[in-house]
């Protein structure tokens, strides 16, 4: 009894310890518990950043599927005559002017030509800045491949205009020029001087193969007429011959 009473704190001591160690075994099972949760969120996330990535390759696909549908020829030809359907205002492209020498027994003559090009829509203006330098290069080798004498009428000037409008015709739209040349089912000198000035390919009217292939794909739409072209038509501002 004397040792009891002599040290009471011993037996609180003992008492108290066990809940101590109950503290700590409560502690551990909190932390493990953190575990599937951050498991969960990883898993939640790989799923959202894959199901955004499909999404995004799905969605480049199907842009890239529409863009290459748009560019066929068959649709190019179709939105052409759904432009003439809904009669929209002509768009004008106009070119720097050009001054050429012109081939005549008289002595030297040259031509200087304003111009504008009748386009289909705003886009092919867009296309003719991209050829520029190919473009003009092929424009001038037509205003110079004509006589003084020729040009001097009304007719002459009609086809020059025409011969101008195939050869930017053939630069941004080889394909397309290629099948309407062939419809208007021209002579060989005619191809000949097509193939000359650079609207039409080098020995095309020489190739049967090119022909045959360019015939049956104009068979698979309707006649094109030059409205169906990107390049409409020329209009000439000035004209002047000296």
């Amino acid at each position: 009894m004397a040792e009891a009473e002599l040290n009471p704190a011993a037996p609180a001591t003992a008492a108290a310890a066990p809940p101590a160690a109950g503290v700590e075994g409560e502690e551990a099972p909190v932390k493990k518990s953190k575990l599937p949760l951050i498991i969960a969120i990883v898993v939640v996330l790989v799923l959202i950043g894959g199901g955004v990535g499909g999404w995004m390759w799905y969605s480049a696909k199907k842009k890239k599927e529409a863009e290459e549908a748009e560019q066929t020829l068959e649709s190019r030809l179709k939105a052409q005559m759904q432009f003439k359907k809904e009669n929209k205002a002509p768009t004008f492209v106009k070119m720097d002017p050009f001054t050429v020498n012109l081939p005549s027994k008289g002595g030297e003559h040259y031509l200087q030509v304003e111009m504008f090009l009748r386009v289909s829509e705003g886009k092919v203006e867009g296309k003719i800045k991209e050829f520029l330098p190919v473009v003009q290069d092929r424009i001038i080798t037509v205003l110079s491949s004509r006589s003084m004498e020729q040009l001097a009428t009304v007719e002459g000037k009609e086809i020059l205009g025409k011969e101008i409008a195939l050869v930017v015709n053939s630069i941004i739209e080889p394909q397309l020029t290629a099948i309407y040349v062939l419809q208007q089912q021209p002579s060989t000198a005619d191809l000949r001087n097509l193939e000359r000035i650079g609207a039409m390919p080098k020995d095309a009217s020489a190739t049967a193969q090119m022909t045959q292939v360019a015939r049956e794909a104009a068979a698979q739409f309707w006649r094109i007429s030059e409205m169906d072209l990107p390049v409409q038509g020329v209009l000439f501002k000035s004209f002047i011959m000296q």
